[in-house]
């Protein structure tokens, strides 16, 4: 073979391995969705291993610095954990697992703000400060505290002083949950995913996250707010609420998911209602925002790893009887 021809077939393997390397990063993302906490399936020696001495655990026990080695109830974290701890100490009365669970329920009841709120993670900074229903982060502890200040199931063994802050924290957060639902145009709506655990108003969480009316998370706040004993200012809300979902429901359309993309058909004869995730405050107009922050009103002009990445569209509040 010629020098030549030696040289060309270098170039071409050369060239053939940047292509194939650099290819993984050329090709249309895929859809990630957030994993659980590590507590969902964590062995119980892990669980009692990684509890933080405030008594939490934080959402991935590997990571071990910055704001997401701290103790949160992001994606089922610290709360889950107490749920089996007091489980396992149903099973087996072994009294680690009580002293455990009571140690994360305490944990609990001082990360809540004193306007009943919950961040998402304590002691942090950023969005992460936020009055955090994303996720359904604060209605889950809300749902588990009621339940150890009832005693319910599991939590039978929890002591009357104890069951009793509990009762007292969720009595907060109701309250907190009705201050927060939002006034737009002089009309009770519903909520956002984060609110300034200051003003109460809605707050941006992620760039892709900016300050909204979400239908997601809205609708596991209504689903409890169901749960509790009727009051004039519930019983508001929920009617609030369900009439919001009913005025910004979306037919004639359907979401079409391709290997790599994800995108709006109008199609007139789709009669089965679906929502946007985010609406716009004031307007109700269906959002959508990329990692630039910036708002659009079609799917389409967003980046496709945020259109792949993210579940713009669902049928949320469906489980609530609204078609």
């Amino acid at each position: 073979m010629s020098q030549s021809n030696v040289k060309h077939v270098s170039f071409m393997l050369a060239l053939a391995f940047v292509l194939a390397v650099f290819g993984v990063f050329l090709q249309p993302s895929k859809t990630v969705f957030a994993a659980d906490a590590s507590g969902v399936n964590a062995s119980f020696a892990d669980i009692l291993k990684y509890q933080q001495p405030d008594g939490g655990w934080r959402k991935d026990y590997t990571v071990t610095s910055g704001e997401w080695a701290k103790s949160t109830i992001d994606n089922k974290a610290t709360y889950t954990e107490i749920r089996r701890l007091a489980s396992e100490y149903q099973r087996t009365k072994d009294s680690k697992y009580s002293a455990a669970a009571v140690k994360g329920i305490n944990f609990l009841l001082n990360m809540q703000y004193a306007n009943g709120g919950w961040p998402q993670i304590y002691k942090s900074s950023g969005y992460h400060t936020r009055i955090t229903f994303n996720d359904g982060a604060m209605v889950n502890v809300m749902i588990l505290l009621d339940e150890i200040a009832n005693k319910k199931g599991d939590f039978s063994f929890i002591d009357s002083a104890l069951a009793d802050k509990c009762k007292t924290a969720v009595t907060k957060g109701i309250d907190n949950i009705l201050k927060t639902q939002v006034v737009a145009n002089g009309v009770l709506t519903v909520w956002g995913q984060q609110h300034d655990e200051v003003t109460l108003k809605p707050a941006g969480g992620r760039a892709y996250e900016v300050p909204s009316l979400c239908s997601a998370e809205s609708v596991g706040i209504v689903k409890f707010l169901k749960s509790r004993p009727a009051t004039a200012p519930i019983t508001a809300s929920i009617k609030a609420a369900e009439q919001w979902f009913k005025a910004v429901k979306l037919t004639g359309i359907k979401i079409v998911k391709t290997s790599d993309d994800v995108i709006v058909v109008n199609d007139p004869s789709v009669t089965t209602p679906i929502w946007a995730r985010f609406n716009e405050i004031g307007t109700n107009k269906p959002i959508f925002v990329g990692r630039d922050g910036v708002v659009k009103y079609k799917l389409s002009d967003i980046e496709q790893e945020r259109r792949v990445g993210y579940s713009w569209y669902g049928k949320w509040p469906s489980d609530l009887g609204i078609n």
